[in-house]
């Protein structure tokens, strides 16, 4: 009898403790933010002019059903979206994020201040990762530059207009998300084109950074997102899906719309984007949207014409 309760006690005991496990804890979504720069460059597949609509791109009223690619974000920089209604689109959602920008910026860093030698304050968002070192408080920064559209890196470089002066940047020249530092001899090539795929025109009619000899094809990525950022930097700038004014000036607008949500479906965010976004945040206290979550771009403008819609997957 003894032997039997002493049984009935041992298994009792092991149930009661399997019973307090309860159920695994969940893993925690590994984020991708951070780390080594991707390397990996497609092939320049885009070599065919594209006929755009001429349409003014306002921001449109669909919202995107196409799957952008996106960038796994720590949660201090998800938070950073939190007054964001995912159900936003068109102009609504456009306002939105000009009311995050303007909660957040804290400064700008100013045209000047961003020199053309590695002591400015491109350090912060354009370093070469194998030049890094690290500030007072703890934020990376290189003693190398890397020239935007080629990737090659410099100590001393002039400074690109991505939303070029003739088209009104001097509007957001001083706001450190939009110009960027390139080598001399590359910088000349683009004068104040817009950004249409497969052309490299010499009248201003059309540029794309894929079709010069020193591009990188994945460098149309990252000069749509910042385009997108300078519609909501300022509200006097205008993006336009007509090709034909590109040579047109002093009207502060930008194309062409579709060619650049292309683009920005197209080519993933990669690591330099991210490590430019860090650095900039640190400086103003503010992120480039379209950065963190690309697919925005397609939830303000993918609806504004037949190109655009096909750009961003809409039906």
């Amino acid at each position: 009898m003894k032997k039997n309760s002493s049984i009935f006690i041992v298994t009792l005991i092991a149930l009661l403790l399997t019973s307090c496990k309860g159920t695994p804890s969940k893993k925690k979504k590994s984020s991708s933010y951070g780390g080594s720069e991707t390397t990996a460059i497609t092939s320049d597949s885009g070599n065919q002019s594209t006929n755009v609509n001429p349409t003014s791109a306002n921001p449109s009223s669909g919202s995107s059903t196409s799957k952008p690619s996106t960038t796994s974000l720590p949660p201090d920089v998800e938070s950073y979206y939190d007054e964001i209604d995912d159900s936003l689109s068109g102009t609504d959602l456009l306002n939105a994020l000009r009311d995050l920008n303007e909660k957040y910026k804290e400064r700008e860093v100013g045209y000047s201040s961003m020199g053309t030698s590695a002591s400015g304050a491109f350090k912060y968002t354009d370093y070469d990762p194998s030049s890094v070192r690290y500030d007072e408080n703890g934020q990376p920064y290189g003693t190398l530059i890397v020239s935007f559209y080629s990737g090659n890196t410099m100590t001393s470089f002039n400074r690109e207009h991505v939303w070029p002066n003739t088209h009104g940047g001097s509007l957001v020249e001083h706001d450190i998300h939009m110009p960027r530092p390139t080598i001399p001899a590359e910088n000349g090539s683009r004068g104040h084109s817009f950004y249409v795929e497969g052309m490299k025109s010499k009248k201003n009619e059309g540029w794309d950074p894929a079709m010069e000899d020193f591009g990188k094809e994945d460098y149309r990525g990252d000069s749509a997102r910042i385009i997108f950022y300078c519609m909501i930097a300022t509200k006097n700038l205008v993006l336009v899906d007509d090709q034909s004014r590109s040579s047109m000036t002093k009207n502060n607008e930008m194309g062409v719309i579709s060619d650049m949500l292309s683009w920005n479906e197209r080519y993933p965010v990669l690591e330099r984007e991210q490590r430019r976004n860090a650095g900039a945040q640190y400086l103003q206290g503010n992120r480039n949207p379209f950065i963190d979550h690309p697919e925005y771009a397609c939830k303000i403008w993918g609806a504004t014409n037949d190109k655009t819609r096909a750009a961003c997957g809409l039906s």
